[in-house]
């Protein structure tokens, strides 16, 4: 009779996801499940890191060559065909790196994001050497 209190256990998750459903709540993804799921232009996939202020303390990180406005240019539009829109008063390049800030695509909750905060996918890149960047994808809530 171990099975009962297992059974009790998922009859009763269930339930309660039901009447979430029904009462209209949202579901929200994990950040570190939509930065996985990014398609990003990048040799090699970024690793995921520890990111404390991070919305779930996570981001991707990755070092790759390349320049800071071809590697920009190549993330906006693989990022916008992905639904995200660029928040382009946020968008600043230079030959130090780039910083980009793109709003999710529509219906797209972030779980962890704090109540009056809207998440915001936020692409950093830094210059480390000649034609050598790092890159940060996180989610921020702004």
């Amino acid at each position: 009779m171990h099975w009962r209190p297992r059974l009790l256990a998922l009859s009763t998750s269930l339930l309660v996801a039901a009447g979430a459903l029904a009462g209209g709540a949202a579901l929200a993804t994990p950040a570190g499940s939509l930065l996985k799921g990014l398609s990003l232009p990048l040799p090699k996939p970024a690793a995921s890191l520890f990111a404390a202020n991070a919305i779930g303390q996570t981001s991707l990180n990755t070092q790759l060559p390349g320049k800071p406005d071809e590697l920009l240019a190549k993330v906006k539009a693989s990022l916008a065909k992905q639904g995200y829109s660029e928040r382009k008063v946020n968008t600043v390049v230079g030959p130090w790196g780039f910083n980009l800030v793109l709003d999710p695509p529509a219906g797209t909750k972030v779980d962890g994001t704090a109540d009056g905060k809207a998440a915001a996918l936020v692409l950093q890149a830094t210059a480390i050497g000649p034609n050598q960047l790092n890159l940060n994808v996180r989610f921020e809530g702004l």
